[in-house]
């Protein structure tokens, strides 16, 4: 007893001398602590009502509001912070959620001299180019047997047939949630079929800025090109830049050597896993300055077989082997598909492996381009041009007004005249002995 009572007052003076100290010491109230957790407890309450579902509401947005307003998935802008203050940029991990990204996959079709390509993520779907005219049907088909009856995205590179001629034929088919197209207009059947199927689903335009990025299922992508409002033809394409976990894949359309070196100077990296080869594997396209920033361990070219422009160029083919990459081609192996976990990449078909270039034969191969595109083959009155050769012979079109020549691919020829062009099959040095010069943009 006189024990406690001692410890009683050894323990009030303690008290006393840290009350001097500016300590505070209070009693247990066992019933403030249990207000507390209470709180806590309608704080986390308050939280999960607003991400949960309410019991008999629609969780599903209408999808004209979900996939058709403007711009849908457009990424914003800001801290990624929910209203409860917790960040969406947080490790999944330290969240205890699941990390795995959703599968996504890229179809790289047979059109035949043409470009075009799907690419599904999460249920969501993007779709760029679709083909020369007659590839329309089958795209169709393609997409169907895919299960897709929505695209929530449609992108036109550009306006050559070769790339829009079978969008008629889808926009009419899908409803489509955005349709990215560049603001140059041209005065063809292809491109009017294509505004009439506009008109008539109100289908409207939206045009590419460099640096906005959009969603499609875990994956994303940017706008990287074109930069130049004034600039037509191929050096118009649109170009983006989709990344899905740490796999990247770059699309230029028909881009050549100008349009690339703009995009070098872009804010985004264009360094990729997988390129797309712009303009077919074109010697035009894909210069060492691009491929340099690129540095693709994958290549996919799409052209047709035998097509008439030597499709892919040997000067592209010999910029790839040297830089080690592995070739994937429509024109030996059919549609080629990979699909993306977020780190590796599967492919269904085995690399190229022959290094072939192709070689002009006069026609538009199979699936080529004809009419008014500027991939079409030579007219009537192709001709054979004598001389000395020194060098192998090659389709060329001169322009008898100007006296230059150009690759048949070179956006200048679709704006020359046809009483001044003329199909040759000759070498560089025939044509510039006749009095010719080479063209300055396609660089023959």
């Amino acid at each position: 007893m006189e024990g406690r009572n001692r410890n009683k007052m050894c323990n009030k003076r303690i008290c006393q001398e840290h009350a001097r100290e500016g300590h505070i010491h209070r009693k247990k109230e066992p019933w403030k602590d249990a207000v507390l957790f209470l709180g806590l407890l309608l704080l986390l309450a308050g939280c999960a009502g607003k991400t949960g579902d309410v019991p008999g509401a629609d969780t599903q947005a209408p999808p004209a509001m979900a996939r058709g307003a403007e711009q849908p998935g457009l990424v914003p802008e800001g801290n990624g912070q929910d209203m409860c203050g917790e960040g969406q940029g947080e490790d999944p991990e330290d969240a205890g959620m699941d990390s795995a990204l959703q599968e996504l996959e890229i179809h790289f079709l047979d059109v035949g001299q043409g470009d075009c390509t799907l690419v599904t993520c999460g249920g969501e779907s993007l779709l760029i180019d679709a083909g020369d005219n007659e590839q329309g049907i089958k795209v169709q088909n393609y997409l169907q047997k895919q299960g897709i009856d929505f695209l929530d995205y449609v992108l036109c590179t550009h306006p050559d047939a070769d790339h829009i001629g079978g969008i008629d034929v889808v926009l009419y088919k899908f409803d489509c949630g955005t349709l990215f197209m560049t603001g140059e207009e041209r005065d063809t059947k292809t491109y009017r079929d294509v505004a009439e199927v506009m008109k008539e689903k109100g289908c409207q335009k939206t045009l590419p800025v460099v640096g906005d990025q959009y969603t499609l299922g875990d994956a994303t992508f940017t706008m990287v090109g074109p930069y130049r409002e004034d600039e037509t033809g191929n050096n118009n394409s649109i170009a983006i830049l989709l990344a899905h976990g740490e796999n990247t894949f770059l699309f230029t359309g028909d881009a050549e050597e100008e349009e690339e070196l703009d995009m070098l100077f872009g804010d985004t990296p264009l360094s990729a896993d997988v390129y797309k080869a712009g303009h077919h594997g074109s010697s035009t396209s894909s210069c060492q300055e691009f491929l340099d920033a690129v540095q693709p361990a994958y290549v996919v070219i799409s052209c047709g077989v035998d097509n008439s422009y030597g499709h892919p160029h040997a000067e592209s083919m010999n910029r790839f082997r040297a830089m080690g990459v592995q070739i994937f081609r429509t024109d030996e192996q059919g549609t080629v598909m990979v699909t993306s976990n977020g780190k590796e990449l599967t492919w269904n078909c085995s690399p190229s492996d022959t290094w072939q270039a192709g070689e002009p034969t006069g026609g538009t191969g199979a699936g080529g381009s004809s009419g008014e595109s500027q991939e079409a083959g030579p007219a009537d009155g192709t001709q054979e041009m004598e001389g000395d050769s020194q060098g192998e012979a090659m389709l060329y079109i001169c322009n008898v007004g100007s006296r230059k020549f150009h690759y048949p691919d070179c956006s200048s020829v679709e704006q020359m005249s046809e009483k001044n062009k003329l199909t040759v099959t000759a070498t560089r040095e025939e044509l510039i002995g006749q009095g010719y010069e080479p063209c300055g943009s396609c660089k023959p």
